[in-house]
């Protein structure tokens, strides 16, 4: 089955919706890399139609830094860094919404780090030569990893540190691309669609609804 992989969302629901409708369902899997909250303005929304997304064509979602800081929220409810950055705004638009945070949460909390093929592997931050590249709560690991990536033998997908272009980028030196395309800085929202050899076959961008962001 050839795969449809999106990348970093940020409550951006409308965005996401146009971006989807270029995904051929019943063809292809979904897999979005993480990071499917925060900073936007439709957060439940986004969740939602997300969950249902699995439950109805077992889409994958990968667990963002985002993701992993919302976890931490929810089960110590201590007003830590994601709290005071994203989560009074998230946790007010679930107010508004009249939708279950903790629900939604323990939703989150299932999400895999990862995702790979014999040709592609797909994570958040991607890998990186660290030591520490597999360990999600390290500034190295595959949630947070904002340096160098590493050539691990077969195509790497990852998103988390947006591109200034709006534009998912290739490196030939790691083999990867970097498909955070800045949805929640009104630029794009991006996804490849590729076979399950890791060859890309489509390149698709959307610009970010002007009502998905401030």
């Amino acid at each position: 089955m050839d795969l449809f992989v999106a990348g970093d969302v940020h409550g951006c629901y409308k965005t996401l919706k146009s971006l989807l409708s270029h995904w051929n369902r019943d063809t292809e899997q979904l897999i979005q890399l993480g990071d499917l909250m925060d900073r936007g303005n439709n957060n439940p929304q986004t969740i939602k139609l997300c969950r249902e997304l699995q439950r109805t064509h077992g889409a994958i979602f990968l667990k963002g830094n985002h993701e992993q800081m919302a976890l931490e929220y929810a089960k110590t409810r201590k007003q830590n860094d994601w709290y005071k950055k994203y989560g009074m705004k998230v946790l007010w638009q679930y107010t508004l919404e009249e939708r279950d945070f903790e629900e939604d949460m323990e939703w989150v909390s299932s999400f895999p780090l990862s995702w790979e093929n014999d040709a592609m592997l797909i994570t958040h931050a991607g890998i990186g030569p660290s030591p520490f590249c597999m360990d999600e709560k390290h500034a190295d690991g595959l949630v947070w990893n904002r340096g160098e990536i590493k050539n691990v033998g077969k195509l790497q997908i990852y998103g988390h540190t947006p591109i200034k272009s709006g534009k998912p980028k290739y490196d030939e030196v790691s083999n990867s691309w970097n498909i955070d395309t800045g949805a929640y800085r009104g630029k794009n929202l991006s996804a490849l669609r590729l076979s399950a050899e890791g060859k890309v076959l489509e390149i698709i961008s959307v610009p970010t609804a002007g009502d998905d962001v401030d």
